[in-house]
């Protein structure tokens, strides 16, 4: 196998390799074990005739297109090794010729990192924001989750549910035809149109009204959008919300173990301060990343960005077909084009890839590294409490692998926060602190002066 390799420039390379008849004569027995399989020569049995034969009557190439989806990567692999390329993401390969057999690949390589002065970062770690009102506020939530909706004799109000038959017309074409609707009326639910609610608002239980609505620019049915549609409705039913007295009961009926208003008000106290603290925490944690980001310098190959972003926009074309949808379709329905999607896709696999490499290199640059022992102690810890049998070797290889890199990743950001915290070399444990801190008490004493 000949290679040449072309200089290189933003970090990826192009391959160029060449096969002779001994590089590809492994490929062709492989392609023609397949092919004699399902193939029928004439005075021979099924899967009985010799390659020669097999050549002569499907041809050569036909032999190698019937190979070359595992044969380039596999070749572009080896090529690769030889080379000592330390290659990251999947090459783009191109198939030049048969006879002679070539083809190019290009490799995207690992991008050069500089954390730059990162253990000059310095970040100031802010307490928890708990609003005033949050106990009240949750409470009300509950109050509104558990209320009774009952019949009332008025007209409609804000936050009543109504059953109603409506029927939509725009030019003398009937839009929207629902009997036994059920809404509720609310400004910031915009069913079945955006101002509908607010239309509801001050109509008659049994009695008939219509009304027009001009329906915003912005529609995502491009049909309706900026049209005028009359409607005509009749509201057969409506139910005011009736929210549980604040009291005990209601406590109780919330769930097992609050005897009292009092229990579930301190539940909920311990609950807003546990979010406050994780969000705090999390929020921290990004503002670190972002710091590290600011300070380093990557130089990623374009290669490995653009296949980020394709995968980025395949996922999201999977996602919109398990919803029925077409993308273009579910893309004018946000007022977005496909080239605007590819624009976004590609700025997020940037700063997707850019955020994997350098913690990756800075967990490197800190020497961090799980072995088998931590990981097996992380498993046992796992299992210590749970009626789940620990996995058995067949699956453990992969679970290791897993436990290995998500361990690597949170002591990788556990360091990085002690950085940012202005311990650049680590953390000190308890005991150096209290040393620390009553050699501190006593430097800063001061001896009584003498009298004169």
């Amino acid at each position: 196998m000949k290679i040449t390799q072309d200089e290189v420039v933003e970090r990826q390379t192009t391959l160029h390799i060449e096969l002779d008849d001994e590089d590809i004569d492994p490929y062709l027995q492989r392609a023609y074990s397949r092919v004699v399989q399902r193939v029928n020569i004439p005075g021979f049995r099924k899967g009985k005739a010799p390659r020669s034969i097999i050549e002569q009557y499907y041809g050569r190439e036909s032999l190698l297109n019937e190979i070359l989806d595992s044969m380039l990567p596999e070749l572009t692999g080896k090529a690769i090794t030889e080379e000592e390329i330390e290659a990251v993401g999947m090459p783009s390969i191109d198939l030049e010729g048969l006879d002679p057999f070539k083809f190019s690949a290009v490799v995207p390589m690992k991008p050069d990192i500089d954390l730059g002065e990162y253990k000059d970062i310095r970040v100031e770690r802010e307490s928890p924001s708990l609003p005033d009102d949050a106990i009240d506020e949750r409470i009300e939530q509950l109050r509104l989750s558990v209320a009774s909706w009952e019949p009332v004799d008025r007209s409609v109000q804000t936050g009543d549910m109504v059953s109603t038959q409506i029927k939509g017309i725009l030019d003398d074409v009937v839009v929207l035809d629902e009997n036994d609707a059920v809404y509720l009326v609310n400004e910031d639910i915009g069913r079945p149109f955006p101002g509908f609610s607010d239309k509801l608002v001050g109509l008659e239980s049994d009695s008939d009204a219509s009304f027009d609505l001009d329906i915003p620019e912005d529609f995502p049915d491009e049909n309706l959008a900026g049209k005028n549609i009359s409607f005509e409705v009749n509201i057969k039913d409506i139910k005011e919300r009736v929210l549980p007295d604040l009291d005990d009961e209601f406590a109780q009926s919330i769930g097992e173990g609050y005897e009292s208003l009092d229990d579930l008000r301190e539940e909920i106290d311990k609950s807003i301060i546990n979010e406050a603290e994780t969000e705090a925490s999390r929020a921290y944690r990004e503002n670190v990343i972002q710091a590290l980001l600011e300070s380093a310098t990557v130089d990623l190959p374009p290669l490995l960005i653009e296949h980020e972003s394709s995968h980025m926009i395949e996922e999201q074309e999977r996602m919109v077909t398990q919803a029925n949808m077409v993308l273009d379709d579910y893309l004018a329905s946000m007022g977005k084009t496909r080239t605007e999607l590819e624009e976004e896709s590609r700025e997020e696999a940037i700063g997707r890839l850019t955020r994997s490499f350098v913690l990756s290199a800075l967990a490197d640059q800190e020497n961090i590294d799980i072995s088998d022992n931590d990981i097996n102690d992380r498993i046992d810890e796992l299992f210590s409490n749970s009626d789940d049998e620990k996995p058995d070797a067949s699956q453990t290889a992969e679970m290791m692998d897993y436990m290995r890199r998500s361990m690597r990743m949170e002591q990788t950001m556990e360091r990085l926060e002690d950085i940012a915290e202005g311990y650049p070399d680590g953390k000190p444990d308890e005991d150096e602190q209290k040393n620390s801190s009553e050699d501190a008490v006593e430097d800063t004493s001061v001896e009584e002066p003498e009298k004169q």
